[in-house]
């Protein structure tokens, strides 16, 4: 299933509104579809995706090993900038203590610890190194857990990492008469030996003013209250629905999961959770 097809379809929409509003939406089509897109084209995205030599045991993550953020000094700036945003933007959001950056795949040699991440980051991912699966008895059955090595740039540095990044790919609008972006980030769990296939969880909602072609860092949510619960987050499922309303420029977003739902909404400024 195509889970980023949303894009296309809100221009199309954005397009029928006014013809200042069609350059806006055709400048900010281009800039996600240009040099970018072409030059992501050239580099191999996914190394492996299924890697069926399931071991047992459980794999712990090293950029989250306590001892070692504790340790180590150095800070590494998030990026709030990008001028040609790329396709393959992700948003790499820390946990509180920080997560650890590598400068190699060698995840496990301390040596090799670029510094540590403690804010929201845009980030880059052009390669993802499914390295094993591992599978633990318990009492619900089998647990599956994940060594994945995410291959990433943050203002053109390459640093490697095992914590999972969110994607955008389920929903970006943009909010014309705020010149921002408003973006869905969240994170495939996936289910039994897939990794990262579907089921999204930790929601963000990420707001990204547009700045001479390219986007700058407004807002980044805390992880949204709620739990989605379905396989996948895709616009012909109709699960999310959104409304702008020009009276008093506010921007609304609910998102329907398995159980609950999430209601919000952004005033160009700030983000209010809606019961």
């Amino acid at each position: 299933m195509q889970r980023n097809r949303l894009l296309p379809t809100i221009m199309t929409q954005y397009l029928k509104v006014a013809p200042s509003l069609a350059r806006f939406v055709f400048y900010f089509r281009s800039i996600l579809t240009g040099s970018a897109a072409r030059e992501a084209q050239a580099q191999a995205f996914v190394v492996a995706p299924f890697n069926f030599s399931i071991q047992n045991g459980a794999y712990t993550l090293a950029s989250t090993n306590e001892k070692a953020l504790t340790e180590v000094k150095t800070e590494i700036l998030p990026q709030t900038f990008m001028q040609k945003p790329d396709p393959n933007l992700f948003l790499l959001y820390a946990q509180p203590s920080g997560i650890l950056l590598f400068k190699s795949r060698n995840l496990k040699d301390s040596a090799n610890v670029a510094g540590k991440l403690t804010s929201p980051s845009m980030v880059v991912v052009d390669t993802i190194f499914h390295n094993q699966v591992y599978v633990q008895k318990s009492a619900n059955g089998e647990d599956y857990s994940f060594d994945i090595c995410y291959s990433l740039l943050i203002d053109g540095k390459r640093y490697y990492t095992d914590f999972r990044p969110h994607d955008f790919a389920a929903f970006r609008y943009p909010l014309v008469h705020h010149k921002q972006l408003f973006m869905l980030a969240s994170q495939d769990t996936g289910h039994d030996m897939y990794a990262d296939k579907g089921y999204p969880e930790h929601f963000h909602i990420a707001v990204f003013d547009m700045q001479n072609g390219g986007i700058k860092t407004r807002f980044v949510s805390e992880e949204l209250p709620f739990r989605y619960g379905n396989e996948f987050l895709d616009d012909s499922d109709n699960v999310i629905k959104s409304e702008y309303k020009a009276e008093d420029q506010t921007f609304r977003i609910e998102i329907k999961g398995l159980s609950e739902t999430y209601k919000g909404v952004w005033d160009g400024k700030d983000l209010k959770h809606l019961k």
